[in-house]
């Protein structure tokens, strides 16, 4: 099995499957042998990322251009829309590139989005901004926050269940 290592200032061993590569991030002193014994342990979740990533497309820059057009267009029109009808505030809102982190909420009261949610529909958006605004009231996953996000919207489930199954196929 073909693996990419990243050694860092860390304590522990770390393994990321994105885009189709495996990567494994380790402290700067760990030995090969470790390292593919880690490898070897967890071959069972490595295949089942690879398999899922199976159909991952990767965006030509024109698609990324695309998608970030269309996220600074709508995503922050359509926050301040949701915050207005549930009486959130929050101070700013940042179209990002990130690739893992696609959406977070600071204690600054600051909103993060990736462009990449522009390849999700419309109602899975929804739910991602309620998610965020619903970490204005509580900053954590807590029962008081999900009941915010079920205020909000009943059918959450259905979005996290969509992002499930086919959020790892958004290159």
């Amino acid at each position: 099995m073909k693996y990419k290592v990243i050694k860092s200032w860390r304590k522990t061993l770390s393994l990321t499957v994105k885009y189709g590569e495996v990567i494994i991030k380790a402290p700067y002193l760990t030995p090969k042998l470790s390292i593919e014994n880690f490898l070897h342990n967890n071959k069972a979740w490595i295949d089942k990322r690879l398999a899922a990533q199976g159909n991952t497309k990767k965006l030509s820059v024109s698609e990324i251009a695309e998608l970030k057009g269309k996220a600074r267009a709508y995503i922050p029109s359509r926050v301040v829309e949701i915050a207005e009808k549930f009486w959130k505030k929050f101070n700013n809102i940042k179209i990002t590139s990130a690739m893992t982190r696609w959406w977070s909420c600071t204690s600054q009261k600051n909103l993060n989005f990736s462009y990449r949610l522009m390849a999700c529909p419309d109602h899975v958006i929804d739910y991602v901004i309620i998610h965020e605004l619903s970490h204005l009231k509580e900053m954590n996953h807590s029962k008081k926050f999900w009941s915010h996000v079920a205020e909000m919207k009943p059918d959450y489930k259905t979005d996290e269940l969509w992002l499930k199954n086919n959020g790892g196929s958004i290159g």
